[in-house]
Parts: structure tokens; C-alpha cells; sequence
């Protein structure tokens, strides 16, 4: 198994099901902005108080956030089409494709760009709703 697979696996495994695991290197408050779906928020500490990015290595950045609790940031997560922008700090993405995935899917922190995860279907813990999309040119 490789080093980061092995990472991703026991982050995964820590957070049981895709929810804040610890520090992430990304700085908390950087702003999170979602126009398609009306969402300006900073990212938080804790997932209750707001969308939280839980993983990040040199090419991934993972962000989870609640659909139905708490202040449901990502309830509207589904509505997002390829193509959609997303800003993260003083970054972009295009939203490249979603998935519906078990919660210890580590798998998607393989994924080299943006990782946004929330509960599927909304309020319930049975599966995660995943929005993969990728870093645009600088």
C-alpha cells in the first residue's frame, strides 16, 4: 500500500465517515464561495459551526460540511453541475464531477484538487454525497 493511500486510510478511519479529523493545514478561516448554490462562508474549527477542511496534502484539499444540521452549509451540494466555480481562499476550482459514496470511501481523498463531502441523503449517515473539482490555472 502506498504512503498516501495509507494516509488517506487512517484519516478516513479517524474520522469514522468523513467528518472533521483535526487540524488541516488549510487556514480556517479562508472564505469558501459556492455562487451556483448562494454559499459565502469562512471555513470553521468545528463542524458545527460551519464547513471544515479536514484533510489536505500537496494536492488535495477536503472540505466537509452538513446538509441538514447546524447552519447546513452544503444542503444545496447536489444542485452544483460540472463546470460550476468554486473559490477557496485565493483559489479556483471547476467542479469536474459528484459521487455517491459509502462514509469510509478513502479513496476520494485521492482525488488531486477540491474535495467537498456531506451526508446522503440529507440527514442521514448512510452514504456521503461528494463533489470532486479540479485547481483552474493560476
Amino acid at each position: 500500500m502506498s504512503f498516501r493511500a495509507l494516509a488517506s486510510a487512517l484519516v478516513v478511519s479517524v474520522v469514522a465517515g468523513l467528518a472533521f479529523a483535526g487540524p488541516a493545514t488549510t487556514a480556517p478561516q479562508a472564505r469558501l464561495v459556492i455562487e451556483g448554490i448562494g454559499l459565502d462562508v469562512r471555513l470553521a474549527r468545528r463542524l458545527s459551526e460551519g464547513p471544515v477542511a479536514y484533510y489536505r496534502d500537496r494536492d488535495t484539499i477536503a472540505v466537509a460540511g452538513h446538509r441538514t444540521t447546524y447552519s447546513h452549509p452544503f444542503r444545496e451540494l447536489p444542485r452544483l453541475r460540472r463546470g460550476d466555480r468554486i473559490r477557496l481562499g485565493g483559489r479556483v476550482y471547476e467542479v469536474r464531477r459528484k459521487a455517491i459514496v459509502r462514509p469510509r470511501a478513502t479513496w476520494v481523498l485521492n482525488y488531486r484538487g477540491l474535495v467537498l463531502s456531506a451526508c446522503h441523503p440529507a440527514g442521514s449517515d448512510r452514504f456521503r454525497y461528494v463533489v470532486f473539482a479540479a485547481e483552474l490555472s493560476r
